[in-house]
């Protein structure tokens, strides 16, 4: 059992008290077949249960040793048997549902999420940076390539132990995995979790932005939304050519289709902009030139720009080409751009 296991979810689901949205997470996670499968020994346990147990404290060993025996018990005992004599163990509501599992062991989802931070704590730990000039290459344990876009930060174990490769970011990174089906690799940010066994992905999670996303060049993804409290809330999976954007300060998410050539195009320096706005566009312009750009009418933020401009392109090349697309003047004054009128086409 991994911390990936939605313990919480699935106490509300058991007892029929889940939101629509919940609802929906938890169908998710059970179109894995070892989910599911997983699910089942959990959902014939539970309903065994007459009534929690006193336990003052909860056991990890005892819990789990609890757990493992009432599954067990459960394999073992005739089909037909399990048919004719269903007990159920009727619920108020899904904090009584949790009691049952905590006192069933499946409390071993807080506790190891405890024993998990005390395990990170005790693994040395790598950190790698990038400055706002410079896109920085790092190879890790298992041999996986990783790319930092600028003013972002990686951090990761010197050695994957356990059954998990587990790395921190901050900022944008693209990733080409190493496969390992018995070590799935997961990218943490502050708003998502991106998980995978092994492919190239590109995770876009700067701190304080409105907007992250996750777009993969080959293999496939699974995107969660990190939440508070409890695991993950699994969004979707994303195959080649697909980008997931989610706003995290709306909840809102939308999947774009993307070339794959664009993905992580920033590592070639060269400048991508697919039905961006004009608002990114020009953030965008003044970190890679460094530059400070003012619109003097803002009604052109909101067009969108189409473009791909190759590695060396000067930044008079690309206001050029820009000026002619969307009817704008602009003048270049030293590390000043104004940009004046402009419509969207």
């Amino acid at each position: 059992m991994s911390d990936h296991t939605p313990w919480p979810l699935i106490a509300k689901y058991l007892a029929g008290e889940c939101s629509p949205e919940e609802k929906l997470a938890m169908e998710w996670w059970l179109e894995e077949y070892d989910n599911l499968l997983l699910f089942r020994q959990i959902e014939a346990a539970w309903k065994q249960e007459k009534e929690p147990e006193n336990d003052p404290v909860f056991g990890l060993d005892s819990g789990l040793s609890k757990l493992h025996a009432k599954m067990a018990e459960q394999e073992s005992r005739p089909e037909e048997e399990m048919q004719e004599r269903p007990r159920y163990f009727k619920l108020s509501s899904w904090m009584a549902a949790a009691g049952v599992l905590l006192a069933t062991g499946l409390g071993y989802f807080l506790v190891s999420k405890q024993h998990d931070s005390q395990g990170i704590a005790r693994v040395p730990m790598e950190t790698r940076t990038s400055g706002s000039k410079d896109i920085v290459s790092v190879e890790l344990p298992d041999g996986t390539q990783v790319w930092l876009n600028k003013n972002s930060k990686l951090e990761y174990p010197k050695a994957f132990d356990g059954d998990e490769r587990k790395v921190y970011l901050q900022g944008e990174a693209f990733f080409e995995v190493v496969p390992n089906p018995e070590k799935p690799f997961i990218v943490k940010s502050e708003k998502i979790s991106t998980r995978v066994l092994g492919t190239s992905f590109d995770v876009k999670a700067y701190n304080g932005n409105e907007t992250a996303s996750v777009s993969v060049a080959t293999g496939k993804v699974e995107v969660s939304k990190e939440i508070e409290k409890g695991s993950p809330i699994r969004i979707t999976q994303l195959t080649p050519q697909q980008e997931l954007v989610i706003n995290t300060e709306k909840d809102e998410t939308y999947i774009d289709i993307v070339s794959t050539y664009d993905i992580g195009a920033w590592r070639k320096d060269q400048l991508v902009f697919r039905n961006n706005t004009y608002s990114e566009v020009i953030a965008r312009l003044e970190e890679h030139y460094g530059v400070k750009i003012t619109l003097t009418d803002k009604n052109l933020n909101n067009c969108r720009v189409m473009a791909n401009f190759n590695e060396g392109a000067t930044l008079k090349d690309v206001l050029k080409l820009l000026s002619i697309s969307n009817s704008f003047r602009y003048n270049v004054v030293g590390n000043e751009v104004i940009i004046r009128g402009g419509a969207c086409r």
